[in-house]
């Protein structure tokens, strides 16, 4: 009888979810990159934490299904199995590390647990772009996932910055001074999201500044990252509203590609 009632609800959450997966993922992603520099340092504020990234990958994989697999096409047999196995040993190993961090302040599990973030959101990034350029349809989904894929690409370069910060604590000038960030101990993540994410909007307050070559390429390699992202973003909806503007009434402009991950909405 529970084992029923489980499968019911299994089946009712996915009914609920899969249409609205892409939002799921961005509301994650907000409170994600929200909830560090709101909950402070303490031991709860690193347990919150953690939640929000389980929470996080959890939707990011759920995203990042191919959601119809017409027909019996092998390949996208083989493509669904790839990346499902790929996505869950990225996010295993990126799990198993947050919790050796949460037990131990070594500088090198800090560093694999960025390096293991990096792969992560990486592929997921991957995947969701991958999916709005293949979308025939402007939707509240695809609008979702294209904001989720400028945020990923923010929390992807956060990765990159604290992997150069393990190496070079004086990468960052900070009011025109190079120094440390934050003081030996405390997390780095909130003060180099925040410079990532200036970064991406080429706000540039200047209050934080690259000093070292591999800091300043790296922060010019996400601002025209960010700038061109945009400008293809915008480009791939105008044309789809363009399309679905000037074809005859009654057709169906928006059926997806074949095996395409476009979200039903």
């Amino acid at each position: 009888m529970s084992k029923s009632i489980t499968r019911q609800m299994r089946a009712s959450l996915r009914r609920y979810l899969m249409p609205r997966r892409h939002t799921a993922m961005l509301c994650a992603l907000v409170a994600f990159v929200a909830v560090r520099p709101l909950i402070g340092d303490g031991s709860t504020a690193t347990v919150v934490f953690s939640v929000a990234v389980v929470v996080l990958m959890i939707l990011a994989l759920y995203a990042i299904q191919v959601e119809e697999l017409l027909g019996e096409d092998s390949a996208l047999q083989t493509e669904h199995r790839r990346t499902a196995v790929t996505g869950a040993t990225l996010a295993l190993i990126a799990v198993a590390v947050r919790l050796a961090a949460a037990y131990s302040s070594s500088p090198a599990i800090a560093l694999t647990w960025s390096l293991s973030w990096i792969l992560f959101v990486g592929f997921i990034t991957w995947n969701e772009l991958h999916a709005v350029l293949r979308q025939k349809e402007v939707t509240r989904e695809t609008i979702s996932m294209a904001i989720s894929v400028y945020l990923l690409l923010g929390v992807t370069w956060t990765m990159l910055y604290s992997v150069i910060y393990h190496f070079q604590p004086r990468a960052f000038s900070l009011n025109g001074t190079a120094s440390t960030l934050v003081a030996p101990g405390h997390p780095i993540f909130a003060v180099l999201a925040y410079f990532s994410f200036i970064t991406l909007t080429t706000v540039g307050y200047g209050d934080i500044a690259p000093v070292t070559l591999q800091a300043r390429y790296a922060a010019l390699a996400e601002g025209v990252t960010g700038q061109f992202y945009l400008a293809i973003l915008v480009a791939r909806l105008v044309s789809m509203l363009l399309v679905r503007h000037a074809a005859p009434r009654g057709s169906d402009t928006s059926t997806p590609a074949l095996g395409s991950r476009g979200p039903q909405n």
